[in-house]
């Protein structure tokens, strides 16, 4: 059928929405073209179920190039409440994947305002869009590990039911989201089930240790520069690939309880300067590093660290990327976007 939303708000116009058989599967995923969400995107496709997708950013188009014919991309921004509503009436999903988001604690700093109206919000508008619609999907909320703030050595690896005490404005949008899934469930009986994702890395990251590791290394492989400047290597982190936090994702819809949370982790916690040491295995010429003061943080955590018990009893799910698979990865995207 076509697509009753304006055509101006259809990204890609080539693709309308299809009426399903009655044991086909209509996903949508909000924030579709970020790190995350173009990951599950193209994971849903490969699993058959027919899927639509949000975008606010437009620059983040390029992350959807292998699967933007066979997805109708609709312009959306998440604190738009009646264009949220449009949306889930139109493409009347049986699975919404809530990803949307300011994703950047640093950014929420400075824009504490605009991380909460998207964050907080805009996940009310999805909520209030399903309540009031009469459909009935299942619904996945991206939380956040941010959500447990500080912890010390003696109390990883964290477990669901650790106290929440978020150190950002960030942190404090995830523990409200979370906490709005669980309560439309429990006032209103929409299924819903809280991810809390740890650190998660591919191909496509940004801004975190692997991605500025890699990226560095492609630039000194190509000839751009010389220099591997590294800041603090001792903190250890809980890494998790991309491709095993997205089938995480889809098996939490699938036998996850509504209303629970869950961690998704790889309870495993690597040392930065490891991963530093792989990523330089895998290059094609010498790298030489140093530590930049400019570098060091006047805090770090020593370890963060979760416990994927829950999700693995309850659903099964194994991580299976090794780290240094994942880096490989990695390295091959930068030497094709590094021209």
């Amino acid at each position: 059928m076509t697509p009753s939303i304006p055509i101006t708000k259809i990204i890609n116009t080539n693709n309308n929405f299809t009426d399903l058989e009655s044991d086909e599967i209509k996903a949508l995923v909000t924030g579709m073209t970020g790190f995350i969400g173009s990951h599950l995107a193209e994971f849903l496709l490969d699993k058959g179920m027919e899927v639509a997708g949000t975008v606010w950013d437009k620059n983040e188009l390029k992350n959807v190039e292998a699967v933007k014919d066979k997805i109708p991309i609709l312009e959306c921004d998440i604190r738009d409440e009646n264009r949220v509503t449009e949306i889930i009436k139109e493409v009347q999903p049986d699975r919404i994947f809530h990803l949307a988001a300011q994703s950047f604690p640093t950014v929420s700093w400075d824009e504490p305002k605009r991380t909460l109206d998207t964050n907080v919000l805009g996940t009310a508008y999805v909520f209030e869009a399903i309540r009031k619609s009469g459909l009935d999907p299942i619904v996945l909320v991206a939380c956040s590990s941010a959500e447990y703030g500080f912890v010390s050595e003696k109390e990883v690896p964290v477990k669901e039911d650790h106290v929440l005490l978020p150190l950002h404005p960030y942190g404090v949008s995830k523990v409200a989201q979370d906490l709005l899934a669980y309560q439309y469930h429990q006032n209103f009986a929409i299924r819903t089930v809280r991810a809390r994702i740890f650190n998660t890395t591919g191909p496509r990251k940004t801004k975190d240790v692997c991605s500025d590791f890699t990226n560095r290394i492609v630039e000194i492989e190509k000839g751009k520069t010389n220099e591997m400047l590294v800041g603090n290597l001792e903190p250890k982190r809980d890494i998790t690939d991309v491709t095993d936090v997205v089938n995480a994702l889809w098996l939490l819809t699938e036998k996850g309880k509504m209303g629970d949370v869950y961690n998704i982790c790889s309870s495993r916690a690597y040392r930065i300067k490891d991963i530093l040491d792989w990523a330089i295995s895998l290059s094609r010429v010498d790298v030489e590093f140093n530590v930049d003061p400019n570098k060091l943080r006047p805090t770090d955590e020593p370890i963060i660290m979760g416990d994927n018990t829950k999700i693995r009893e309850t659903c099964g799910w194994v991580p299976k990327m090794e780290m240094k698979e994942t880096l490989g990865s990695m390295l091959d995207y930068w030497r094709e976007e590094i021209k």
